[in-house]
């Protein structure tokens, strides 16, 4: 059965006994043979255990680790740890794969030999309300190179670098070591940009196979929380870990720490604990000079892809 699997699909589960069987279902309901799912239950203190082992005792496709609680990263590793097929998918317990998608994913993976696909997105809220295809058109972009695809991707609004939107070929993966890193969050950040420099193929799809939940009240990412600013500090200088002698690696970097850099200015606004804005303040204005380029190369980016006056007015944020 493992020489037969074409793709793994990945679930993180935490604590989404409310979202988990819709989840699952919405594989089921399209399920074709060469597929397995992967759930990882990371300590989960709800009945979110109980749903997946009356979905692992019912399909003998759907498999089941259970770990104390590590975080998201890390429960995606054990997925990849425990994966057998050849390409990897990565589905949020809480999010729920397009219908009448898995068979076009199938039909992709089988055909292209390359090192990984990047799909696209449906944004939904509430029940299946105000459904949303991400409206990047890949059939209208043209590259050469991962790196190009990558700067290009970068220029779209609508785009989100999101690991969920990334089907990875396994052995290109474990050859890479390119496990997400852990202890921080926004990881999603860090692992797609390195996935795209490690590659030297990709495959746009233009398909929207994934329902991103956006309004779910008590997800990490809906919640304001500092430390996630912390950790985009630390992703930052992870990119200058990545810079090389290649101009267009170094580019696709810059503008990555560009874009984190701003967005950590404009989260200021959302936090009340004055001593740690102050804190995250003084680290990032310890870090920019440290950055390759330094402080004005990161402006002189910023002003290249949002504009001067929107850069101005993020300064005076940090400035107060």
């Amino acid at each position: 059965m493992c020489d037969s699997i074409l793709l793994s699909i990945i679930v993180p589960v935490y604590n989404v006994e409310k979202y988990l069987p819709i989840c699952i279902e919405s594989v089921l309901k399209q399920y074709c043979s060469g597929v397995e799912v992967i759930l990882v239950n990371d300590g989960s203190k709800d009945k979110s255990l109980f749903i997946c082992e009356d979905f692992v005792s019912k399909y003998e496709f759907i498999s089941l680790v259970s770990q104390t609680n590590k975080g998201l990263s890390e429960a995606r590793n054990t997925g990849i740890r425990n994966a057998k097929g050849k390409y990897l998918l990565f589905l949020d317990s809480d999010d729920y794969l397009a219908p009448d998608t898995l068979a076009q994913i199938l039909s992709a993976v089988s055909i292209a030999d390359v090192d990984f696909f990047m799909g696209r997105s449906i944004s939904f809220y509430g029940n299946n309300e105000g459904l949303t295809l991400n409206q990047v058109n890949y059939d209208e972009i043209t590259y050469l190179s991962t790196i190009e695809c990558f700067l290009k991707l970068n220029l779209i609004d609508e785009f989100w670098f999101a690991a969920w939107l990334v089907i990875i070929n396994r052995g290109f993966l474990l050859e890479n070591n390119l496990y997400f890193k852990t202890g921080i969050l926004h990881e999603d950040e860090l692992w797609v940009p390195s996935v795209f420099i490690k590659a030297s193929s990709v495959k746009l799809l233009n398909i929207g196979f994934y329902c991103y939940r956006t309004n779910r009240p008590d997800s990490i990412v809906s919640v304001p929380n500092i430390k996630r600013e912390f950790d985009k500090l630390r992703i930052i200088e992870e990119f200058d870990k990545l810079k090389s002698t290649s101009i267009e690696v170094n580019n696709l970097l810059s503008v990555r720490q560009a874009s984190l850099v701003f967005g950590i200015i404009l989260s200021l606004k959302d936090f009340t604990n004055h001593q740690r804005i102050k804190e995250l303040k003084e680290e990032l204005n310890a870090k920019l000079p440290l950055m390759k380029g330094g402080k004005y190369a990161v402006i002189r980016i910023a002003c290249s892809i949002i504009g001067v006056t929107t850069v101005s007015s993020l300064l005076r944020i940090f400035f107060k």
